[in-house]
């Protein structure tokens, strides 16, 4: 496909011949130098086209190297700018894959150790729950509450572990998300059976719109995304309130809306919120919070090709009757 400027030439080049023809009849201008000023012309404009399109055609050679990524640039422009060019870019490139090469290998360690490390966390957690069991049934009730905190503890060693392992995972290219239409309302209800209890401990009910529409994801690992997503809202909301969900289908993309009524996120924070161990340092909601749920869906949702983003008034912006809320975006490409 030729640029723009090609068509440009080419459509400027006829109208000078054109004009040259019809300026020497309308002129009754010599014959002899009327041809031999369009003959010119001609040759020029012939010459200029030739030229345009052989740079053309390398420029073309150059871009595509480049968007394949994984190609050399054509050693014949070699020679002129366009060598120099080429020879800058095939350089560039070369970095490019150095660098990727060492990135993914920094990853894969990464994975690895973490691997490595929950592995050898599991048996000693293991134990301390066992031992946290039959404590709780031994010590004297003025102790149980202290039993009862090391039990707390000790199941978010575990969540951080397992959720640490999964971030390492996906981050390092080596879960591959298989996507296929799956029935929204199935996914949901599965997702809202599994924060019942905390649910209903705050007396908060899930208002669902739309459940009937498919949605093409990878499934489980979606209601990874979806339960984490949740299940901040739930504990940022106030006790007899609700979460609204709803899900919107357009050609393009479909978007998810998951709404909590609690006290909102300041603006000053609303981008870090998805950044790795980041906690909000207004909200005191859920001290044990480690930060790292909504990193983990997000990069679920960007492994699937898929967006989220937050939308939130803070209780201290509210003017009015406006109320104060929290709105996690997810659109997933059709």
């Amino acid at each position: 496909m030729r640029s723009n400027g090609y068509y440009v030439y080419c459509i400027i080049g006829g109208i000078v011949i054109i004009v040259t023809i019809i300026s020497g009849i309308a002129f009754n201008s010599d014959i002899v130098l009327f041809v031999v000023a369009t003959l010119l012309e001609t040759i020029i404009y012939i010459t200029g086209l030739i030229i345009y399109n052989q740079l053309f055609k390398q420029i073309k050679s150059i871009r595509t190297a480049i968007e394949k990524h994984n190609e050399n640039i054509p050693y014949q422009y070699l020679e002129g700018e366009i060598g120099k060019l080429s020879a800058s870019l095939n350089n560039i490139l070369e970095e490019l894959k150095e660098t990727e090469v060492k990135q993914k290998k920094e990853k894969e360690f990464l994975r690895d150790i973490i691997s490595d490390i929950s592995h050898q966390i599991k048996t000693p957690v293991a134990s301390l729950t066992v031992f946290n069991d039959i404590l709780i049934n031994e010590v004297e009730a003025k102790h149980r509450p202290m039993i009862e905190e090391s039990g707390l503890q000790i199941e978010r060693i575990k969540w951080l572990v397992l959720s640490m392992l999964q971030l390492a995972r996906i981050e390092a290219d080596a879960i591959t998300f298989i996507k296929k239409e799956v029935s929204f309302k199935r996914v949901i209800n599965s997702c809202i059976d599994m924060l019942s209890i905390k649910a209903k401990a705050k007396k908060i009910t899930f208002n669902v719109c739309n459940d009937d529409s498919d949605i093409k994801v990878d499934e489980e690992w979606f209601k990874e995304a979806l339960i984490n997503i949740m299940k901040n809202a739930v504990e940022y909301s106030p006790d007899s309130s609700y979460i609204d969900i709803d899900i919107k289908n357009t050609p393009l993309e479909t978007r998810i809306y998951i709404t909590d009524y609690g006290i909102g996120i300041p603006e000053s924070e609303r981008l870090n919120i998805f950044k790795r161990f980041y906690t909000i340092h207004s909200n005191k909601v859920n001290p044990n919070s480690v930060g790292i749920g909504l990193s983990l869906s997000k990069s679920i949702i960007e492994g699937m090709d898929g967006k989220i983003w937050v939308e939130s008034r803070f209780k201290d912006e509210c003017k009015g009757d406006e109320r104060s809320y929290t709105r996690m975006v997810i659109s997933i490409y059709s």
